[in-house]
């Protein structure tokens, strides 16, 4: 006997699944709760700041190492908010998000408010390899897509 249902798009909902991984992460690190956010990076992940930029320190591995570079940010800003502007499905387990932050710095005064995106891989619900860069066209083009 057949079946009249179709075939289930797993690409599409593992895609989805992906964008909302990198959505509940940003929202856990938004209400300060890092173990929460925590929970959604792999115990080996690979990440890299903007390449050039005051926080590049190089390549950063590890959970407890990202964890660290991520809290230094919240240490560094009163009223840090790191919000995703839009999210997007880059294919191949990529989500590209294009991401504001904004704070006022606590030993300056000085208020941040930038734009940059990044390039997040993600297995089994969790990030495993993150690339920070300057711009969306950036992000798009290390993702293999065109801006």
């Amino acid at each position: 006997m057949e079946s009249s249902t179709p075939p289930r798009d797993t690409a599409g909902a593992m895609s989805e699944e992906n964008v909302k991984t990198v959505r509940n992460a940003a929202e856990a690190f938004n209400r300060g709760d890092l173990d929460t956010w925590a929970g959604y990076v792999a115990e080996d992940i690979d990440y890299q700041a903007v390449e050039g930029a005051p926080d590049d320190h190089g390549p950063i591995h590890g959970k407890d190492a990202v964890r660290a570079y991520v809290q230094d940010w919240q240490d560094t800003f009163d009223d840090f908010v790191s919000e995703p502007v839009e999210l997007i499905d880059a294919g191949d387990d990529n989500v590209v998000a294009v991401i504001r932050i904004s704070g006022r710095a606590k030993l300056s005064g000085v208020e941040a408010d930038l734009t940059y995106a990044a390039l997040y891989t993600i297995r089994d619900r969790k990030i495993v390899r993150g690339r920070e860069y300057w711009t969306r066209e950036e992000a798009l083009e290390a993702a293999g897509l065109t801006a």
